[in-house]
C-alpha cells in the first residue's frame, strides 16, 4: 500500500484508539499500550513481539488485529528499504570492468535479482504478516485493516502512478508531496491542473478526491472520486471514498448504492461497517450475521486441508474432502456430480455441515439456506480471501442476486 494510502487509512482508524483497552484485562491493556509507544517510536520488532500474543489471546479484538496489521506493514516497508540497499551495495562496485566481464557479471547479476527477490528477508516476512492478516480475517469479524491489506496486496492490480505526460506526472508528484503534509489547498490545485493535461490520469482524480475530502469539501470530492471509478470500475477503492464522501452528503441512497456495488467487487470489512453506517442513517438496521470460524478455508491444491476442529467443523471439512475432486483448482465444481447442483465447494461444504450439524446451530445460515440465499451468506457475509477465486466467479454471475442479498439484510 502506498505511503499516502496508508496514511488515509490510518486517520480513518483514530477514533478506535481511545476504547482499544476496553475489552483487556488490566496488565494487557498496558502491555497493548506498550506496544502503541513503540509503534510511534518505530520499534516495529518490539511493538510487533508485544502484539503477536495478545492477537492469540483475544483473537476478536479488532484494535489488536489493527494495530498488529499497521505495524506489520511499516516494518514490511523498513525491510524492503534495507533490501534495495543490500542489492544496490552488490551491484555498484565501482570497478572497471572489460566488456566480455560486464557481461558476465549482467548475467550474474539477473540471477542474483532474480534470487534476492525470491529469497529476501522481507519477502518471507511478508509472506508471515499475509498468514496473520488472514487469521485476523478469520476469527475477527471487524479487522479493518487486515481485509484492507489483502486486498491491496493480493488482488488490486499494480497501477502507474506516472501519466504519458511528463507535466502532468510533475504535478501529481507536487499535489502528492502537498498532500502528506496537509497542505490540501495545493495539493487540490496540483491535482487538477494534472487531470486537466491528462483526463484519464485515475491516481491524479483518486487523489483530487482525497485531497477535497480531508478539505471536506465533499461535493467536489465525490465529483472527483467518480471520475476515478469510472476510469476503474473494477477497482475497489475509488468506491470506498466515494461511498464516504456521499454518506457526508447525507446523499444515503447513493451512498448505499456504491457501497453495495464495492461489496460485489470485494466483501471487504471496512465496506461492511459502511453499510452498517448509511442504513443506521436511513434508520434502518445492517447486520451481515458473520459466523466466527474454527477452520481456515478448505483449498485444493498446494495448502492442505485444516486437519482439525471442533465437532460442527470437521463436519465441513467432511464435505469439503467429499466433493474436491470434482472442482478445479479454485474450488469451482466443473464435474457434474450428484452431491449438489450449486458451483462451489464452500457452498457445499457448508451444506454438509448443516446437514450433519444439530437444527440449532447455525440458526442465520439455515435461514438463508431456506430463503435461497445460502450461496450468497456463504460468499459475502462469510467472505475468506482464501476461496476468492469461487467468490469472483460467483460474483461475476449473481451480480442482481448479491444486491438483493444484501437489502434483504438492510431490510430485514
Amino acid at each position: 500500500m502506498p505511503a499516502l494510502r496508508l496514511y488515509r487509512f490510518i486517520l480513518l482508524l483514530l477514533c478506535w484508539q481511545a476504547c482499544a483497552y476496553a475489552q483487556l484485562n488490566k496488565r494487557d491493556a498496558r502491555r497493548f499500550h506498550k506496544a502503541e509507544k513503540a509503534y510511534e517510536a518505530l520499534h516495529l520488532d518490539e511493538a510487533e513481539e508485544m502484539l503477536l500474543p495478545l492477537s492469540k489471546k483475544y483473537p476478536y479484538s479488532s484494535s489488536i488485529w489493527d494495530l498488529l496489521a499497521q505495524v506489520q506493514i511499516r516494518n514490511y516497508y523498513a525491510r524492503s528499504q534495507q533490501d534495495r540497499i543490500f542489492g544496490l551495495a552488490r551491484r555498484d562496485s565501482g570497478i572497471l570492468l572489460s566488456s566480455e566481464q560486464q557481461q558476465r557479471r549482467d548475467s550474474l547479476d539477473r540471477i542474483f535479482i532474480r534470487l534476492l527477490n525470491d529469497g529476501r528477508p522481507s519477502r518471507r516476512y511478508f509472506l508471515g504478516a499475509v498468514d496473520s492478516w488472514r487469521e485476523a480475517t478469520l476469527r475477527c469479524s471487524d479487522a479493518e485493516l487486515p481485509s484492507t491489506l489483502l486486498r491491496t496486496f493480493l488482488i488490486d492490480p499494480a497501477l502507474p502512478d506516472t501519466s504519458t505526460n511528463t507535466t502532468a506526472s510533475n504535478l501529481f508528484r507536487e499535489g502528492e508531496r502537498a498532500l502528506q503534509i496537509q497542505n490540501f489547498a495545493d495539493a487540490i490545485h496540483a491535482f487538477e491542473q494534472a487531470v486537466t493535461l491528462d483526463s484519464g490520469y485515475f491516481k491524479a482524480w483518486l487523489n483530487l478526491g482525497n485531497a477535497c475530502y480531508f478539505k471536506r469539501d465533499y461535493v467536489a470530492a465525490s465529483k472527483a472520486l467518480r471520475h476515478a471509478v469510472k476510469l476503474r470500475p473494477q477497482l475497489q477503492e475509488p468506491r470506498q471514498y466515494l461511498v464516504d464522501a456521499l454518506y457526508h452528503m447525507m446523499a444515503l441512497e447513493e451512498a448505499q448504492e456504491e457501497a453495495i456495488q464495492a461489496l460485489i467487487l470485494y466483501p471487504e470489512v471496512g465496506m461492511f461497517q459502511k453499510l452498517e453506517e448509511i442504513a443506521k442513517a436511513r434508520n434502518k438496521h445492517f447486520d451481515r450475521h458473520w459466523t466466527a470460524r474454527v477452520v481456515f478455508p478448505n483449498t485444493v491444491g498446494d495448502q492442505p486441508l485444516n486437519e482439525k476442529g471442533d465437532r460442527d467443523w470437521m463436519e465441513y471439512i467432511n464435505g469439503f474432502s467429499i466433493v474436491e475432486k470434482y472442482c478445479n483448482k479454485d474450488g469451482i465444481i466443473i464435474t457434474k456430480n450428484n452431491l449438489t447442483n450449486s458451483t462451489y465447494a464452500e457452498v457445499f461444504s457448508w451444506e454438509y455441515m448443516l446437514r450433519k450439524t444439530d437444527p440449532e446451530k447455525f440458526a442465520f445460515a439455515r435461514k438463508m439456506q431456506q430463503e435461497g440465499f445460502l450461496d450468497c451468506y456463504v460468499m459475502l457475509s462469510e467472505y475468506h480471501i482464501d476461496f476468492n477465486g469461487q467468490y469472483q466467479d460467483f460474483a461475476r454471475n449473481n451480480k442482481e442476486r448479491i444486491k438483493s442479498y444484501l437489502e434483504l439484510l438492510i431490510n430485514q
